[in-house]
């Protein structure tokens, strides 16, 4: 008798943890990607935290930011990038739920460059492949601008295009002819978003490159010798200029 009530139990704590198994959650490592809504850019340099106390970190260079032992069921995202209006959403995580798991973020919309300060001039934005196939400067294609989402433009010129970044007087990153930016009145560069001269321009001063990043722009030209530059700047590009288009432009 002693036998078979110990078999019974035995049983029975088989039974019972078999049951617990079964009602238990899976873990799993989660990808979680995000890109521009409405677009195929990956937003490199997100913060992304999940319900509320798990510090995710900041995406990759494709977007992705991944999440090891996340319990399956119902989560609660929360994403800050630059450039992009703050995300707060719900997302689910299962064995039958692809990854890595898609989240859109929508970008703050551009300033309109219309009620920008400066001087129209010639250039558009139609003329971008022309000026370039001329080689007189350094160009960035939309193509590269996406592979460099989550870059300033000041790290951007300087790293991969060899520019002069000097520091302005309260920390910022002004883009300057090296050749004469020792001297204690640095040669600032000439600067065009979409067309309009924004610097120099009366009372204006050089824009500072560490807010502008390469996912807010669909082209680049950057002329470090003054002979180079387009004729539509001659009269304004004595130390190099520095072309922006925008993804809102519309020349």
């Amino acid at each position: 008798m002693q036998i078979v009530r110990a078999l019974c139990l035995a049983s029975f704590g088989a039974a019972m943890l078999s049951a617990r198994g079964a009602a238990a959650q899976d873990t799993r490592d989660v990808a979680i990607r995000l890109r521009r809504a409405g677009d195929t850019v990956s937003i490199r340099g997100a913060t992304v935290t999940v319900d509320h106390t798990i510090e995710a970190g900041t995406t990759d260079s494709a977007g992705i930011v991944r999440v090891p032992d996340l319990l399956d069921g119902g989560h609660i995202i929360e994403v800050v990038a630059h450039g992009y209006q703050a995300y707060f959403d719900n997302f689910t995580t299962g064995a039958n739920v692809p990854q890595p798991i898609q989240l859109e973020l929508l970008p703050i919309p551009a300033s309109d460059t219309a009620k920008a300060k400066g001087e129209k001039t010639a250039l558009t934005f139609a003329g971008f492949d022309a000026r370039r196939a001329k080689g007189q400067g350094k160009f960035f294609t939309r193509a590269q601008l996406d592979a460099a989402s989550g870059r300033p433009v000041s790290n951007l010129l300087k790293l991969d295009a060899g520019a002069f970044i000097s520091s302005g007087s309260h920390g910022e990153s002004l883009l300057a002819m090296q050749s004469r930016a020792k001297a204690s009145s640095p040669c600032y560069a000439a600067v065009v978003r979409d067309g309009l001269r924004i610097y120099p321009f009366a009372g204006a001063n050089p824009p500072d490159l560490d807010k502008i990043f390469a996912e807010e722009l669909t082209g680049i030209e950057l002329y470090q010798r003054p002979a180079g530059v387009p004729a539509e700047l001659h009269d304004a590009a004595g130390c190099g200029a520095l072309i922006l288009w925008t993804r809102s432009a519309k020349s």
